[in-house]
């Protein structure tokens, strides 16, 4: 008896695992459609329907994994912030062995290196970071705010500044980590080179530590 139970729970186990893997898979497929449509587009110029086509998944199949539009933003949006999140992590306990200011060059050229990978991050910020909405204030109290106060600390002990000239300091760094990354196509028509070639990362990141700490 329990063989035959067994035998009929099988093909059972199976089936359910298969459809969890296909389940996974759409939702993965939607959430990297969402970080790649949000991030160039902006969201109210992205439909449901450019969602589900840019990810090649059934019609009206999105509201079953995310509920709507706006989850799905939040769960893309998300996607990126974490893969940052997660990797400047596991880099904290080195910047903790170092200097002041050997740890705010290594928080530098984190940026530069992440942005040349992830340009959906910048671009999602300059979709999000001009006018005040659901979507930015979601970003600062989930994801920005946090990682800021850290670069602060290193910052203000590292340069001696204040409150106001780190927010000046700040924003010099965000937009010099992350502009010919997210200007790419750009920076190829003009200057006839790929800002994201290994060399070119490499002296992007040298000369933004040397403008920025020295």
């Amino acid at each position: 008896m329990p063989q035959i139970n067994q035998a009929l729970t099988k093909p059972t186990a199976t089936r359910t695992r298969r459809t969890q893997e296909r389940a996974e898979a759409t939702r993965a497929s939607l959430i990297e459609a969402g970080k790649l449509l949000f991030s160039e587009r902006g969201f109210d110029a992205v439909s449901v329907r450019d969602l589900e086509e840019e990810a090649g998944v059934k019609r009206n199949i999105l509201a079953y994994h995310f509920d709507d539009k706006e989850t799905l933003w939040k769960a893309s949006a998300d996607a990126i912030f974490n893969v940052m999140r997660s990797e400047f992590d596991q880099r904290l306990a080195i910047m903790r062995e170092v200097a002041e200011r050997d740890a705010l060059a290594f928080i530098v050229r984190f940026y530069v290196y992440f942005n040349a990978r992830h340009p959906e991050l910048s671009r999602l910020m300059s979709q999000e970071a001009t006018r005040h909405s659901w979507r930015i204030e979601y970003l600062i109290e989930n994801h920005i705010r946090r990682s800021t106060l850290d670069i602060e600390k290193h910052v203000r002990a590292a340069k001696g500044l204040d409150r106001k000239q780190f927010i000046h300091w700040y924003y010099i760094m965000i937009s010099s980590t992350s502009t010919i990354f997210s200007f790419a196509a750009e920076c190829e028509d003009l200057f006839g080179v790929d800002p994201c070639e290994d060399s070119m990362v490499e002296a992007h990141a040298e000369m933004v530590v040397s403008l920025l700490l020295d």
